[in-house]
């Protein structure tokens, strides 16, 4: 038996070996997870405005163009839930933080959590976030247990693909030039879809929180619906539009947020969207212009 053992692990052994030099090399390629945790704690000090969100706010806020000291923490599928948890952890290396521009609409409020649909990127956020939710030892600590996350990883490396954000955290890869018009036909139309009411409440509870923690700290609470074609508002569910906008009126009426609907906004038509429910970069330029004059006139009151 104990020879047996012993010609299992030396069988074992250098598959284990390979295993744990691919999960090293993976973790060692750039990406903004970890870009977006250093860069805070180390230049936090200067920041007084915070970006949160989901995709609506990695490729739609363009902190250049909004104004001075402004970093966007937004990540691609980011829920309210992360949202929360990364303003907790990150607002102790920013003693400047004066306003929080938060992502609240048709396409997270509904959302389920990450660990349902986007396993892998749970792992990002418990890896180069730390974000304490999972085990170390679960499959969220690891990054080759999401070997979809891992080849497109991989692949990008060996494509010489840069890192997808810029130096303050935009997400500047959805260029004008390479939108693809098949996106904007109606059968193609893309939907946020309610799941479950154990999902929106959930989703509702982290937004909240968000909102109370920002009043107690007398930080300003901006809630942004970001710009959409209009063949996507007409397409989405209209009474998740509605509630949409009943709970970001609740922010304001309890906590004092400040409700920035830029959703049907008529300034942006198709040639502004990378795709129905995303700006291309110049769109984003000019709605991070818009909407960074629209935060200077509050600040100015």
């Amino acid at each position: 038996m104990k020879k047996f053992l012993i010609r299992s692990v030396l069988f074992l052994l250098p598959a284990l070996m390979l295993l744990a030099l691919a999960e090293c090399f993976v973790r060692s390629l750039p990406n903004t997870y970890r870009y977006k945790d250093s860069w805070l704690r180390e230049n936090g000090r200067g920041v007084n405005t915070l970006l949160l969100g989901n995709s609506h706010g990695y490729y739609d806020f363009v902190p250049e163009a909004m104004g001075d000291s402004v970093f966007n923490l937004c990540n691609v599928s980011q829920r309210l839930e992360h949202d929360f948890f990364l303003l907790k952890c990150y607002a102790p290396f920013c003693p400047q933080l004066r306003r929080v521009v938060m992502v609240a609409d048709n396409s997270n409020i509904f959302d389920p959590p990450m660990e349902e649909d986007e396993p892998g990127r749970a792992t990002y956020y418990q890896l180069y976030m730390g974000y304490p939710k999972h085990s170390a030892w679960s499959r969220y600590g690891f990054e080759l247990a999401s070997i979809t996350s891992f080849w497109g990883k991989v692949g990008k490396h060996l494509r010489g693909e840069e890192m997808d954000c810029d130096s303050l955290g935009w997400g500047r890869n959805y260029r004008a030039e390479w939108s693809n018009p098949a996106d904007f036909e109606e059968e193609r139309m893309r939907h946020h879809c309610f799941k479950n009411w154990a999902f929106t409440v959930l989703n509702v509870r982290y937004a909240d929180s968000i909102a109370s923690w920002c009043a107690q700290h007398r930080v300003q609470l901006i809630i942004v619906q970001t710009p959409v074609c209009a063949a996507y508002t007409r397409h989405a569910a209209q009474w998740q539009l509605r509630y949409v906008q009943q709970v970001a009126q609740s922010y304001s009426l309890r906590y004092g947020a400040i409700v920035a609907d830029f959703s049907c906004d008529e300034r942006f038509e198709n040639e502004n969207f990378f795709d129905p429910d995303h700006l291309n970069d110049q769109g984003a330029k000019k709605f991070s212009s818009i909407l960074g004059d629209s935060i200077r006139a509050l600040a100015g009151r």
